[in-house]
């Protein structure tokens, strides 16, 4: 019996293997076209972004390192990659395969407001690189107010502290509890930069001074902040390294900064987003502002603090400036860098800021109105956590 079995076994695999043979012979003999569009979609419908990311890496040497140093130690084995093909279960997310037995497991929805679709900026894994150089758009006109902060306190440059409001503040910190930084520092504005590519960034005006911006009105509402200006782009351009590892470079700033400074509690990357105008702006009494946005990395084994605190501000802002916020966006490693540097502190944020079309003004606007809600938190954050008897010092 078991002889037969053998036997039977052996010509059904002679016989698939001249199945094949006959099918490539007459493929390879024939005039139409073996493969559509169509059939590679239905092929790849299973396959994640960052499963196909990884098949192409195998290819192409440099996105292939790019993985490995994002992904650390992950593997990147061709069988899991046709195990995902084949079945579309991703082997380390155990909802790909109870989700389809498990109505709604799939589709779980945020109670707060998410980006549209249509509000969301292309973003691939791997970020495209922006120009070296920039040529400034001429013609533009002169932003209305100082581009430059010379009093901001900046880590990355004189460190002079900014003086104080002329109203001032109920409270006061006696230390820097905010840390601002951008790990995309060039980002900029089409009034003021030329679009090379699809890159908009300028060496000067920049973001950076949003978040300068951002420090200064802070301060003026008693929360010690430092801003930090290091150019990330130009240090991996110093070192020969890509782009997209400009997140993993931004990290070393950060992890410094809380290492001299274990006050540290809250960390702003702050950003500009890609937007038409249209998604990217409003009017509210009159005056104009660059919508807000927040991105949660749910690569963070922790992100759901970081997306409390995110939604915080987002009901925050929707209650003294409503439409200003956008909402918050998560992204994990398929759609996004899916860590950004918020496994720092559970009050790390990415926040972006206006898009490619906004003006700096609005975009100041909108530190200011982003400072006015992070105080009202925070004051109210500090009196929950303060023991009875001990009150914040008095200006």
């Amino acid at each position: 019996m078991a002889t037969l079995i053998q036997r039977q076994f052996v010509l059904l695999a002679i016989g698939t293997a001249l199945l094949f043979v006959l099918t490539t012979f007459f493929a390879m003999h024939s005039n139409r076209p073996i493969l559509h569009s169509a059939t590679l979609q239905a092929a790849t419908s299973n396959l994640s972004n960052l499963a196909l990311l990884r098949l192409m890496g195998t290819e192409i040497p440099l996105l292939g390192k790019t993985l490995q140093a994002q992904l650390g130690n992950e593997d990147l084995s061709f069988t899991g990659l046709l195990f995902e093909l084949t079945t579309g279960v991703t082997p380390t997310d155990l909802r790909t395969l109870l989700g389809r037995g498990i109505p709604g497991l799939l589709a779980m929805t945020d109670p707060l407001p998410r980006l549209k679709a249509e509000e969301q900026a292309s973003s691939l894994y791997v970020e495209s690189p922006p120009p070296h150089t920039v040529t400034v758009e001429t013609a533009a006109p002169a932003e209305t107010g100082s581009p430059e902060d010379p009093d901001a306190r900046d880590e990355g440059g004189t460190g002079t502290p900014t003086e104080p409001s002329d109203t001032p503040p109920v409270h006061r910190t006696a230390k820097d509890v905010v840390f601002i930084y951008h790990t995309h520092n060039r980002e900029s504005w089409t009034n003021v930069a030329k679009r090379v590519g699809q890159s908009v960034d300028h060496p000067q005006t920049n973001i950076t001074l949003v978040g300068k911006r951002l420090g200064e009105a802070l301060r003026d509402l008693g929360i010690g902040a430092v801003v930090n200006t290091t150019d990330i782009q130009q240090r991996l351009l110093d070192q020969g390294r890509s782009y997209a590892l400009a997140y993993a470079e931004s990290l070393k700033v950060v992890a410094a900064a809380k290492q001299e400074n274990r006050d540290l509690q809250y960390f702003f990357d702050i950003h500009r987003d890609a937007i038409p105008r249209e998604q990217s702006t409003v009017t509210i009494n009159g005056k104009t502002y660059a919508r807000i946005s927040f991105v949660i990395g749910t690569a963070n084994q922790n992100y759901q603090k970081n997306m409390e605190f995110a939604r915080q501000l987002h009901k925050l802002l929707e209650k003294k400036y409503p439409g200003l916020s956008r909402g918050v966006n998560d992204k994990n490693v398929k759609d996004g860098h899916g860590e950004y540097n918020q496994s720092i502190s559970p009050g790390s944020l990415l926040v972006e800021i206006g898009a490619i079309e906004n003006t700096l003004e609005e975009s100041y606007n909108t530190a200011e109105a982003l400072a006015e809600v992070f105080a009202e938190f925070y004051w109210q954050a500090e009196r929950v956590a303060a023991p009875a008897g001990d009150k914040p010092d008095k200006r």
